[in-house]
């Protein structure tokens, strides 16, 4: 094992610390999991290698959608972390759906993964919880209220958006985000809410359309808002994938932006840098949000106990699709 030669101790050893054995010094025990978290080492890897001569962990990636810049980045740079020493990543994509989600988690744990990396379902069901209690699990993105850390964007900037738009002249503001019954939903309305408050908005005042963060489904909420006889001068959209069927939808409109609509979306700052003209981006590095979660799945699988949420605070990118109302709105 390469663990035990770079330490000067043997395979037994090492196993035994990653694995919580009191038959290893502390201090020693200490050194080894310090060692192997900067190796990527999972304990439950190297515990079966001992035992069977195997020479790679599972590990599992649980979302509920990959066609979205948040969750196909980070599940790309989590597979390539964890692949750094040998262990390979499952990815099922639950589409939302909480029987979906409960059935392949069973399959993963039928295939004895180590750890789970999951952003959960909107409707997760106790079945579901009842099999997280004996695995180690990082919720990522979303939270479900299970007892695991998590790694989460902490959506300020939604707030910011907010702000700037006031400060742009705009009063009539429409926000397009993720349904309250989802961790994230809340926090980023929330964030929302509270950029209209410092800005002198009356927060019940916004054309608020909560969503199912499915693909399409925020194309219907911008087509309604967009044909009111009151239609907002700004839209905000709190999701990656609300934020790709809605600037389909707006560029459908025929409404030149940021002329007539000023238009702030969620996700990966390149990407919608490509459109015409560049959106001004709400985003959180996907890069670090993948490598928090491997790292805290390492730490959990490894055995070092209950781990604090990884909060990364997200960041307001302008771009050319925000400006003043337009004159006489």
């Amino acid at each position: 094992m390469d663990l035990a030669r770079e330490l000067g101790v043997s395979t037994a050893t090492v196993s035994r610390a990653l694995n919580g054995s009191s038959r290893v010094r502390p201090e020693l025990a200490h050194r080894i999991r310090e060692h192997a978290r900067d190796r990527g080492y999972i304990a439950n890897r190297h515990a079966r290698a001992l035992s069977s001569n195997s020479s790679r962990a599972f590990v599992g990636f649980v979302i509920p959608y990959v066609d979205t810049p948040a969750y196909s980045a980070v599940a790309a740079q989590c597979a390539r972390l964890l692949s750094a020493d040998g262990t390979q990543m499952i990815l099922t994509i639950t589409e939302n759906d909480p029987r979906r989600e409960l059935d392949q988690l069973r399959d993963l744990v039928a295939t004895r993964v180590a750890g789970v990396v999951l952003s959960p379902s909107t409707g997760i069901l106790p079945g579901t919880r009842e099999l997280l209690q004996d695995l180690p699990v990082v919720q990522f993105h979303r939270g479900c209220g299970i007892d695991a850390p998590g790694v989460f964007s902490d959506d300020a900037a939604l707030g910011d958006a907010v702000t700037r738009l006031a400060d742009l002249g705009h009063r009539r503001i429409g926000y397009i985000g993720p349904s309250r019954s989802i961790s994230n939903g809340a926090r980023r309305l929330a964030a929302v809410r509270d950029g209209a408050a410092a800005a002198g908005l009356d927060p019940d005042a916004l054309a608020v359309r909560l969503l199912e963060p499915a693909t399409d489904h925020g194309a219907g909420a911008a087509r309604e808002l967009l044909h009111r006889a009151d239609r907002p001068t700004a839209l905000v959209v709190g999701g990656g994938t609300l934020s790709l069927s809605v600037a389909r939808e707006v560029r459908s409109s025929g409404l030149r932006v940021p002329g007539d609509l000023s238009l702030v979306v969620y996700g990966d700052p390149a990407w919608f840098a490509l459109h015409d003209p560049p959106l001004t981006v709400v985003s959180v590095d996907y890069p670090e949000l993948a490598r928090r979660a491997a790292r805290l799945l390492v730490g959990r699988i490894g055995g070092d106990g209950p781990a604090d949420d990884v909060l990364l605070t997200s960041e307001l990118h302008p771009g050319g699709s925000t400006g003043p109302p337009p004159p006489g709105a």
